[in-house]
C-alpha cells in the first residue's frame, strides 16, 4: 500500500500522476505502431460481373495486361475461381459463390481484348420433398 501525501488525503495527486504516466505510455505505443511499415497487398485491376440467365450463368471479367495462357479457371457446382498473373506486374484473383447449381463440364470461355467471358449451363433444379397422402 502506498503512502498518501500529507496535502493529498484522498490520493487524487497520486491518481493523477498514475494517469499521466499511463497516457505517456499509450502515446509511445501509438507512435511505435504508426512507424511500422505496412505490407502492400497485390492489387488486381478490373471487375467481375455475374449474370444469371434462364439456362446459364455468364461471368465477365476485365483482365487487361494478361495473356490467355496466364489465366487459370476453376469451376465447381456452386463456385468459380479465376486467377492470373503476368510476370508479377498484374495479379488477378476472383472468387464467387452462387446458388444455382451448374455443370462444370459445360463451361466455355473466351478471352478477347483483355475481357474474359465464361458461360456455364445451370443444372435442372429438381423439386425437393414429396407429397404425402394421409391414410
Amino acid at each position: 500500500m502506498t503512502r498518501r501525501r500529507k496535502n493529498d488525503p484522498l490520493g487524487i495527486e497520486e491518481l493523477l500522476d498514475t494517469w499521466i504516466e499511463m497516457m505517456s505510455i499509450a502515446s509511445n505505443m501509438e507512435q511505435n505502431i504508426a512507424r511500422k511499415p505496412t505490407v502492400a497487398r497485390p492489387k488486381h485491376e478490373g471487375t467481375m460481373s455475374y449474370e444469371d440467365r434462364d439456362k446459364d450463368i455468364v461471368f465477365t471479367i476485365d483482365m487487361p495486361g494478361v495473356a490467355k495462357k496466364d489465366i487459370d479457371i476453376n469451376i465447381e457446382e456452386h463456385s468459380i475461381t479465376v486467377k492470373a498473373e503476368n510476370g508479377g506486374k498484374r495479379k488477378y484473383n476472383y472468387s464467387r459463390k452462387f446458388k444455382p447449381a451448374v455443370d462444370p463440364d459445360t463451361a466455355k470461355a473466351t478471352f478477347t481484348n483483355g475481357v474474359l467471358d465464361i458461360t456455364v449451363t445451370k443444372l435442372e433444379s429438381k423439386p425437393t420433398g414429396r407429397k404425402v397422402a394421409i391414410k
